[in-house]
């Protein structure tokens, strides 16, 4: 099955593109390690608590902010 991130690599390769991700569950995990930044955008605290490798943000404005400051690298 094609996974997010199989289409994350893809992208990569293919293209040539670096990818900024952010997911709410564990589906979303590989995606958010693949990419050049990732984070967790209003996922249960669960998963949060789970993960606590991957910068977890619950306001629009705080990952605007994140993926902005992503895209400077």
């Amino acid at each position: 099955a094609h996974t997010k991130r199989d289409t994350v690599r893809g992208l990569q390769a293919c293209m040539g593109v670096e990818t900024i991700a952010a997911g709410d569950g564990y589906n979303d995990l590989e995606m958010i390690r693949a990419s050049k930044a990732g984070f967790l955008f209003r996922a249960p605290e669960k998963i949060k608590m789970e993960n606590p490798d991957v910068v977890a943000l619950d306001e629009y404005a705080d990952l605007y902010e994140a993926i902005m400051e992503a895209m400077k690298k």
